[in-house]
């Protein structure tokens, strides 16, 4: 979006940054003097009601969150708890965004999206921007994984990362344009949570459960134990 933006309006027609609302940037029901992108993974109550009832165009990226919870202690370091922890709060707040956002497009990390040229396309269309082929073909390939990892490299080689995009127990480099971690790009491997102890494996069904229900498991899938097949009628 933000390179979309660029392209389309020059390096100063738009603002960007990470937050968890949008106050700061644009009062309720109002329209912001120029776009915004704003990038979270805890969209705040505010949030999650304005993308609910405003028109504020919402791309949304999932990913098995257990493979989130695996992939945060293997590349930052973060122990079980408190990549749990992380991730348990991203969930919650994420899934009502795209349960009830007025206008949203949904991206599944296994889907293989970001590897993809037409991926690009669609975020121009969803956000209303105009651009050439090559233009997005550019975009497309500066964004894949081998290019990605070469602009780490060199990110890092020129001092561009700066302390702490996580938590203050784990601080973590980051780039704060991109918001890219140092360590941003792993294996890209798909199911790596089963590698954990059964104990944290069972943790995490439980209580990602309707989100796994929703958008990652078959219709039959089993409930795990402690968790009733049918919710009651008035519960």
């Amino acid at each position: 979006m933000r390179q979309l933006l660029s392209h389309a309006l020059g390096e100063s027609g738009f603002e960007s940054g990470y937050a968890n609302d949008l106050a700061h940037y644009v009062g309720i029901g109002e329209k912001a003097k120029v776009p915004v992108v704003l990038k979270t993974h805890h969209p705040d109550t505010m949030m999650q009601l304005r993308i609910a009832h405003e028109d504020i165009p919402t791309i949304i990226t999932l990913r098995d969150p257990r493979d989130c919870v695996a992939s945060l202690m293997r590349r930052f370091d973060q122990p079980f708890n408190e990549a749990f922890a992380y991730v348990l709060r991203s969930v919650r707040r994420v899934q009502s965004c795209v349960a009830q956002g007025r206008r949203t497009l949904v991206f599944r990390y296994e889907d293989g999206f970001h590897d993809q040229p037409e991926s690009v396309g669609r975020i121009a269309d969803f956000i209303g921007m105009t651009a050439q082929d090559a233009a997005l073909r550019a975009i497309h390939e500066g964004l894949l994984t081998h290019t990605v990892k070469r602009t780490l490299a060199q990110l890092e080689d020129t001092g561009r990362f700066v302390e702490n995009a996580g938590t203050e127990v784990n601080p973590n480099l980051y780039d704060p344009v991109t918001h890219w971690h140092r360590t941003h790009i792993g294996d890209g491997a798909v199911g790596k949570y089963r590698t954990l102890p059964d104990r944290a494996r069972a943790l995490m069904d439980n209580a990602f459960w309707s989100f796994l229900a929703a958008y990652y498991l078959p219709p039959d899938a089993p409930v795990p134990a402690g968790i009733p097949a049918e919710v009651p009628d008035g519960a």
